[in-house]
């Protein structure tokens, strides 16, 4: 197989763009974790406030049906 050969110079520049474009990662992953977390909080509340509506609902439906005609 014909492979190019590599000298210490070419491995420090493939070095160099190979951990740029780990740099470049690692902050699109924390963005990534970033916003998971919000989504996480805003179901976490959504589920909060549905089980709310859900007591509250309840409540109406117990006082109107027990309320004399």
């Amino acid at each position: 197989m014909d492979e190019p050969e590599y000298d210490a110079t070419m491995f420090k520049a493939e070095l160099a763009a190979v951990r740029s474009e780990l740099n470049a990662l690692r902050t699109d992953v924390k963005d990534l974790v970033a916003a998971w977390k919000t989504a996480s909080g805003l179901v976490k509340f959504v589920k909060w406030l549905s089980t709310l509506v859900a007591a509250v609902t309840l409540i109406y439906a117990a006082i109107k049906g027990l309320a004399p005609r």
